[in-house]
């Protein structure tokens, strides 16, 4: 499905700790987005939150940490699933019906009904995995264009450090599990 110049709303959570100019003037770069919007906070689950307040019903997602070739996304766009970005490194942890979203996701808002959900307990879990649950319980294509990882992707700041990281993940996989019946 071919996507028209500025209907793709581009929206980045981060803490506000590192320079995004990279990330936005590659974003820019691209005739369908439309605007990018920085969302600062401490949870993933902002990205949700300026996804649902978007302007446009396209939305493109990424973290703070990689640059991505977005043109395969943009070409493989399709209203009823999320497109994701992964490298194939990545991939490989990923067999199951979960995915990444972080790398570059391209998907249709309808799709954030399900992270909306009332289902789904809010509580520090769930707004530090939320990624989890969206990538999970939606259909998903991935594709692996050209990834830049930031230097930075690698800091003590990053999610995936906490001491408690796997904790956590396996207690998301566990409650979406009992809740959808989806092995993640």
């Amino acid at each position: 499905m071919k996507i028209a110049p500025k209907s793709v709303c581009a929206v980045i959570p981060t803490r506000g700790d590192v320079d995004m100019t990279a990330i936005v003037k590659n974003l820019n770069s691209y005739p369908e987005i439309a605007e990018v919007q920085i969302i600062k906070g401490t949870t993933v689950f902002n990205r949700y939150l300026g996804a649902k307040d978007a302007k446009q019903e396209i939305i493109y997602t990424q973290d703070d940490d990689c640059i991505t070739d977005i043109r395969p996304l943009l070409d493989a766009y399709d209203p009823r699933i999320i497109v994701n970005a992964m490298t194939k490194r990545h991939a490989k942890n990923y067999r199951r019906a979960q995915t990444l979203i972080g790398f570059g996701s391209i998907f249709h808002r309808n799709l954030l009904a399900t992270i909306f959900d009332p289902k789904w307990k809010r509580d520090k879990l769930f707004y530090s995995k939320a990624d989890r649950i969206f990538a999970t319980v939606n259909e998903h294509k991935t594709i692996f264009p050209h990834i830049e990882i930031l230097p930075y992707a690698d800091n003590e700041s990053r999610s995936f450090r906490e001491p408690d990281h796997a904790k956590k993940v396996e207690a998301m996989n566990e409650r979406i599990y009992k809740i959808t019946g989806i092995t993640a």
